[in-house]
Protein backbone atom coordinates (compact mmCIF):
# COMPACT_ATOMS: atom_id res chain seq x y z
CA UNK A 1 0.00 0.00 0.00
CA UNK A 2 1.37 3.07 -1.14
CA UNK A 3 1.47 6.13 1.35
CA UNK A 4 3.13 9.68 2.13
CA UNK A 5 2.12 10.20 5.84
CA UNK A 6 1.16 7.78 8.70
CA UNK A 7 -2.29 9.53 8.73
CA UNK A 8 -2.53 8.67 5.32
CA UNK A 9 -1.91 5.11 5.77
CA UNK A 10 -5.00 5.01 8.57
CA UNK A 11 -6.85 6.61 6.35
CA UNK A 12 -6.38 4.17 3.68
CA UNK A 13 -6.75 1.43 5.98
CA UNK A 14 -9.49 2.23 7.41
CA UNK A 15 -11.62 2.77 3.90
CA UNK A 16 -10.57 -0.71 2.59
CA UNK A 17 -11.54 -2.31 5.75
CA UNK A 18 -14.83 -0.45 5.36
CA UNK A 19 -15.07 -1.52 1.65
CA UNK A 20 -14.84 -5.09 2.55
CA UNK A 21 -17.37 -4.70 5.41
CA UNK A 22 -20.09 -2.76 3.59
CA UNK A 23 -20.80 -5.57 1.36
CA UNK A 24 -22.10 -8.18 3.93
CA UNK A 25 -23.89 -5.54 6.28
CA UNK A 26 -25.98 -4.58 3.24
CA UNK A 27 -26.78 -7.71 1.97
CA UNK A 28 -27.53 -8.89 5.58
CA UNK A 29 -29.64 -5.87 6.18
CA UNK A 30 -31.77 -6.55 3.31
CA UNK A 31 -32.43 -9.80 3.71
CA UNK A 32 -33.53 -9.44 7.16
CA UNK A 33 -35.26 -6.90 5.45
CA UNK A 34 -37.13 -9.50 3.08
CA UNK A 35 -37.52 -11.58 6.67
CA UNK A 36 -39.45 -8.65 8.43
CA UNK A 37 -41.58 -8.07 5.49
CA UNK A 38 -42.53 -12.06 4.88
CA UNK A 39 -41.24 -12.07 1.32
CA UNK A 40 -38.40 -15.14 1.78
CA UNK A 41 -39.88 -18.51 3.70
CA UNK A 42 -38.33 -20.50 5.58
CA UNK A 43 -35.94 -23.42 3.32
CA UNK A 44 -35.74 -25.53 6.65
CA UNK A 45 -38.83 -25.84 8.34
CA UNK A 46 -37.88 -28.59 10.86
CA UNK A 47 -37.26 -27.86 14.62
CA UNK A 48 -34.62 -30.26 15.13
CA UNK A 49 -32.62 -29.23 11.68
CA UNK A 50 -33.34 -25.61 12.80
CA UNK A 51 -32.15 -26.14 16.28
CA UNK A 52 -28.59 -27.82 14.86
CA UNK A 53 -28.29 -25.07 12.37
CA UNK A 54 -28.69 -22.58 15.34
CA UNK A 55 -25.67 -24.43 17.05
CA UNK A 56 -23.20 -25.68 14.21
CA UNK A 57 -22.89 -22.40 12.29
CA UNK A 58 -21.90 -20.44 15.45
CA UNK A 59 -19.17 -23.06 16.39
CA UNK A 60 -17.95 -23.11 12.96
CA UNK A 61 -17.76 -19.16 13.07
CA UNK A 62 -15.94 -19.46 16.71
CA UNK A 63 -13.41 -21.79 15.19
CA UNK A 64 -12.84 -20.21 11.93
CA UNK A 65 -12.19 -16.85 13.51
CA UNK A 66 -9.84 -18.71 16.63
CA UNK A 67 -7.82 -19.83 13.76
CA UNK A 68 -7.49 -17.05 12.13
CA UNK A 69 -6.68 -15.52 15.16
CA UNK A 70 -4.06 -17.41 15.98
CA UNK A 71 -2.53 -17.16 12.45
CA UNK A 72 -2.45 -13.41 12.58
CA UNK A 73 -0.61 -13.36 15.50
CA UNK A 74 1.94 -16.13 14.29
CA UNK A 75 2.32 -13.21 11.35
CA UNK A 76 2.65 -10.37 13.52
CA UNK A 77 5.27 -12.21 15.50
CA UNK A 78 7.33 -12.89 12.53
CA UNK A 79 6.88 -9.20 11.55
CA UNK A 80 7.64 -7.99 14.45
CA UNK A 81 11.47 -8.40 14.11
CA UNK A 82 11.79 -6.52 10.91
CA UNK A 83 13.84 -3.23 11.52
CA UNK A 84 11.37 -0.84 9.37
CA UNK A 85 9.02 0.49 10.93
CA UNK A 86 7.31 1.08 7.14
CA UNK A 87 8.04 -2.39 5.93
CA UNK A 88 6.00 -3.48 9.30
CA UNK A 89 2.89 -1.61 8.38
CA UNK A 90 2.88 -2.90 4.91
CA UNK A 91 2.88 -6.25 6.20
CA UNK A 92 0.50 -5.44 8.89
CA UNK A 93 -2.35 -4.22 5.86
CA UNK A 94 -2.16 -7.82 4.83
CA UNK A 95 -3.07 -8.92 8.53
CA UNK A 96 -5.64 -7.03 9.03
CA UNK A 97 -7.42 -7.83 5.50
CA UNK A 98 -6.84 -11.39 6.40
CA UNK A 99 -8.66 -10.67 9.64
CA UNK A 100 -11.59 -8.73 8.23
CA UNK A 101 -12.00 -11.50 5.10
CA UNK A 102 -12.60 -14.67 7.33
CA UNK A 103 -15.05 -11.76 9.34
CA UNK A 104 -16.84 -11.14 6.34
CA UNK A 105 -16.83 -15.01 5.12
CA UNK A 106 -18.27 -15.65 8.57
CA UNK A 107 -21.20 -13.19 8.59
CA UNK A 108 -21.78 -14.63 5.19
CA UNK A 109 -22.33 -17.95 7.02
CA UNK A 110 -24.72 -16.21 9.65
CA UNK A 111 -26.61 -14.53 6.40
CA UNK A 112 -26.60 -18.21 5.34
CA UNK A 113 -28.18 -19.37 8.36
CA UNK A 114 -30.65 -16.39 8.47
CA UNK A 115 -31.93 -17.46 4.70
CA UNK A 116 -32.44 -21.26 5.59
CA UNK A 117 -34.18 -20.96 8.93
CA UNK A 118 -35.00 -17.12 9.43
CA UNK A 119 -34.16 -17.66 13.31
CA UNK A 120 -33.80 -14.51 14.80
CA UNK A 121 -30.54 -15.44 17.16
CA UNK A 122 -28.66 -15.24 13.18
CA UNK A 123 -29.06 -11.81 13.80
CA UNK A 124 -27.73 -11.66 17.01
CA UNK A 125 -24.79 -13.95 16.02
CA UNK A 126 -23.93 -11.12 13.13
CA UNK A 127 -23.81 -8.37 15.70
CA UNK A 128 -21.49 -9.92 17.61
CA UNK A 129 -19.62 -11.12 14.20
CA UNK A 130 -19.43 -6.75 13.73
CA UNK A 131 -19.16 -6.09 17.25
CA UNK A 132 -15.96 -8.86 17.47
CA UNK A 133 -14.41 -7.01 14.12
CA UNK A 134 -15.22 -3.75 16.02
CA UNK A 135 -12.85 -4.79 18.81
CA UNK A 136 -10.21 -5.34 16.03
CA UNK A 137 -10.49 -2.65 14.44
CA UNK A 138 -6.70 -1.53 12.82
CA UNK A 139 -6.47 1.97 15.50
CA UNK A 140 -2.94 3.20 16.05
CA UNK A 141 -3.17 1.96 19.33
CA UNK A 142 -3.93 -1.49 18.20
CA UNK A 143 -1.11 -1.59 15.79
CA UNK A 144 1.22 -0.33 18.63
CA UNK A 145 0.07 -3.07 20.85
CA UNK A 146 -0.10 -6.21 18.13
CA UNK A 147 3.84 -5.25 17.41
CA UNK A 148 4.43 -4.04 21.34
CA UNK A 149 5.66 -0.78 19.52
CA UNK A 150 8.25 1.05 22.13
CA UNK A 151 9.73 4.53 22.44
CA UNK A 152 9.68 6.75 19.23
CA UNK A 153 8.13 4.22 16.89
CA UNK A 154 5.20 3.56 19.59
CA UNK A 155 5.13 7.36 19.78
CA UNK A 156 5.14 8.12 16.17
CA UNK A 157 2.17 5.27 15.15
CA UNK A 158 -0.05 6.73 17.85
CA UNK A 159 0.15 10.23 17.01
CA UNK A 160 -0.16 8.96 13.56
CA UNK A 161 3.23 10.98 12.93
CA UNK A 162 2.30 14.16 14.25
CA UNK A 163 4.92 14.17 17.45
CA UNK A 164 7.50 14.40 14.72
CA UNK A 165 6.91 17.61 12.22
Amino acid sequence: MNYTSLTEYFYKLYNRCLAFMFVPVTGFLYLYHLVLNNRLTPLIIDNDATNVILVVFPVMALIDLTIVHWLCSRHLGRHASEPSLGIRLDQYVRVVMMRVVAAVLTSLLMAIGLFLTQHQYFTIYFAVLVLWIVLQWPTPGKVARDYRLKGDEKQMVLTKGEAFK
